[in-house]
């Protein structure tokens, strides 16, 4: 593994603090992928909860306006530069966390040996049940 000349790994207190500056949609994607990653290292599969979680993600609904918004923009050729680089940068968060939404999903379908619509529609049951 290359090392970084210089590079003093950071400690715990400073990671977290690291964390808390992200957006809301950078600290989904950070949790999903460091689940992701745990799961990877120690063997282990991500558990039921965690990936109800991450089958359920979606970017906050702001983001999701805004990437609305840029869209249309872009569409009629109207994006500013500052407009393309959001929009670039919504667009690829939103498609880093459908496809960890797919990934929990299919785990989940495999796990009840389902349907990954039918899994699909019990925990959006499930939620829906829980917000009332």
């Amino acid at each position: 593994m290359a090392s970084l000349s210089g590079f003093r790994p950071l400690n715990v207190e400073q990671l977290l603090e690291a964390v808390e500056q992200l957006s809301p949609t950078e600290r989904q994607a950070f949790q999903l992928r460091l689940v992701a990653r745990q799961g990877e290292n120690d063997g282990s599969s991500p558990d039921e909860e965690t990936l109800i979680r991450a089958a359920l993600a979606r970017l906050p609904d702001a983001a999701e306006r805004r990437l609305r918004r840029l869209i249309a923009r872009s569409e009629q050729g109207r994006l500013t530069p500052k407009e393309l680089t959001d929009y670039q940068s919504l667009a690829r968060e939103a498609q880093r966390i459908d496809a960890a939404r797919a990934e929990a999903l299919a785990d989940l379908a495999r796990r009840r040996r389902q349907s990954v619509r039918a899994v699909k529609a019990a925990i959006e049951h499930e939620g829906r049940a829980d917000d009332a």
